[in-house]
């Protein structure tokens, strides 16, 4: 499995981490040239019961922050229209041949502090995303 290292700025290391107990942060990056990504996103979730016997998965909270790792500009956190948030991310966590699910490294761009986090690498995932929610990409 690939590791990769996300080097972001001190303003989206923060919301990155804030501590909101039990609610994991998750990083949705495309790949651009040299395999560093052009787009990120920023999806929180929760591990809940899924219903009729189903085994646990994500439940994705409603909240979508966009960075452009080029520029290192956050955008506002969205927490309105994300309906399709759930159905579009969570197939990308199960196996999907378009999307692939790895451990990462944010560092810090300015003190070189390093953290783990989960990432989806997918050019289509970031496509839908830009285009359901009208970042201007």
């Amino acid at each position: 499995m690939e590791t990769w290292v996300y080097r972001l700025s001190d303003s989206f290391l923060r919301l990155l981490f804030t501590d909101e107990h039990g609610v994991e942060p998750l990083l949705i990056a495309d790949r651009g040239p040299g395999n560093f990504p052009r787009r990120i996103f920023l999806v929180r979730y929760i591990i809940g019961e899924g219903g009729g016997g189903e085994s646990k998965r994500p439940i994705f909270k409603d909240e979508l922050t966009g960075y452009d790792y080029e520029l290192n500009l956050t955008y506002p956190t969205q927490r309105v229209k994300l309906e399709a948030l759930q159905s579009t991310l969570e197939l990308s966590m199960y196996g999907s041949s378009e999307a692939q699910l790895s451990r990462a490294t944010a560092e810090n761009t300015s003190t070189k502090e390093q953290r783990p986090i989960k990432a989806v690498v997918s050019e289509s995932v970031v496509a839908r995303l830009v285009a359901l929610y009208g970042y201007a990409w």
